[in-house]
């Protein structure tokens, strides 16, 4: 006769682990790829555009991107980095693509409220015009709404995880 198999503490964690939701099941993660690419679209093609005709980094002119967005160095810079943290927070868990989304979206949206206050003043240091205020609004917008609207029942439930493990932890530590 075999003795009794007692599980381990990590046994335990196993058993109560939730699993991180995939991409296509998170809204988060999804967005965070899916903005993160639009951005890197954007990014990366409006540095072609910024450099014709001279523009300075910081400069109150830029090229033209599709005839349309206006862009100089440092605006296709922050797109591309931020285009770079979507990316890889998209990769990640729902909870830091959630954080990451908010992040991103406050900045979009503080990025067109300072075009439309400094569209034609000397402060525009990014080039902004109408059809990147509206572009950054709307990205921005949509990325604030997804991080705190969307996925509660995922994160809900990764948290209860999380905290069950912490539990399950402390007991086996003190005993």
């Amino acid at each position: 006769m075999s003795a009794p198999v007692v599980p381990t503490v990590y046994e335990e964690e196993t058993e109560l682990a939730v699993k991180e939701p995939g991409i296509t099941a998170s809204p988060n993660r999804g967005l965070a790829l899916t903005a993160g690419l639009v951005l890197a679209v954007w990014g990366i093609l409006g540095f072609f555009f910024a450099g014709e005709g001279g523009h300075a980094f910081f400069g109150r002119d830029g090229g033209l991107l599709w005839d349309a967005f206006q862009v100089n160095p440092a605006l296709c810079l922050l797109w591309t980095l931020l285009a770079a943290a979507m990316l890889i927070g998209g990769l990640g868990t729902t909870i830091g693509s959630r954080n990451l989304n908010l992040t991103a979206g406050v900045v979009l949206v503080v990025l067109a409220l300072y075009g439309v206050v400094f569209v034609n003043t000397s402060a525009n240091v990014f080039a902004l015009n109408t059809a990147d205020n509206v572009f950054n609004a709307i990205v921005g917008f949509v990325l604030l709404v997804t991080a705190l609207g969307a996925d509660r029942e995922n994160l809900r439930a990764l948290r209860a995880a999380r905290d069950d493990q912490d539990a399950l932890h402390a007991q086996a530590v003190h005993g």
